[in-house]
């Protein structure tokens, strides 16, 4: 039986106890109905996992952990995935970032191009998003969980973004496995369905940022941030 996995926003320790959250002990306590001394698996997201042992005191009203065995998993990409990606209303950009996440993103940076109809991201949609992207890695079985960084302007984003850029626009030639290879950082800018406007490709085109397609088909965000991540091996 699969073992229940969480992430403990603290260091793991080598050995010994760990604290656990109210919110790790409610999931595996009344959501996964786990019972005292049941095996669970931890991580940190520091590139450690855990196999753990749960333990309740009821006279204390408080749950621990006991680490068992520490692992190192070889799980995450060969490569480091910056996502620049346009920001949605409503319940598709959590999507993307849970999807993303599985696929092994190391960055998610939501941004407000000329064509978004998002104008702000308040506070507590980024930490929303912060705690899809932990629970997504514990789902998927990562050892890293992304950062999903402040929003910020297209302009910000392309003046300081990591490694190789590429800006995904309609039209373009799609990257050969070749090019892909030739970096180990990479940051993908996905824009909305109207795409990025003249200027933002200009703009692109000054700061040395590569063209690429994903098609003849108009995608809407979140399924070209999926199709952008694949052809970087998120699959694999």
């Amino acid at each position: 039986m699969r073992l229940t996995r969480v992430y403990i926003a603290d260091p793991l320790p080598e050995a010994g106890e760990f604290t656990l959250s109210d919110s790790v002990t409610n999931h595996l306590m009344r959501v996964m109905r786990l019972r005292d001394a049941q095996e669970f698996l931890a991580f940190d997201g520091t590139g450690v996992e855990c196999l753990a042992l749960l333990h309740w005191s009821a006279q204390e009203r408080r749950a621990w952990g006991t680490v068992q065995e520490r692992r190192w998993p070889q799980v995450e990409l060969p490569r480091q995935l910056n996502l620049y990606l346009a920001a949605v209303k409503g319940e598709r950009f959590d999507w993307a970032v849970e999807k993303a996440t599985e696929l092994g993103v190391a960055r998610i940076v939501p941004m407000l191009t000329d064509f978004t109809v998002m104008r702000s991201v308040g506070r507590e949609r980024l930490e929303r998003w912060q705690r899809l992207a932990e629970s997504a890695a514990a789902q998927s079985g990562r050892v890293l969980v992304p950062a999903v960084a402040e929003p910020l302007s297209f302009g910000e984003a392309v003046r300081c973004a990591p490694g190789r850029a590429v800006i995904f626009l309609p039209g373009a030639v799609k990257l050969k496995q070749a090019e892909i290879a030739s970096s180990d950082v990479w940051s993908l800018f996905v824009g909305p369905e109207g795409g990025f406007s003249q200027s933002e490709a200009a703009l692109a085109q000054e700061c040395g940022v590569q063209k690429a397609g994903l098609g003849t088909r108009i995608l809407r965000v979140e399924t070209a941030a999926l199709a952008a991540l694949s052809l970087f091996g998120a699959f694999d």
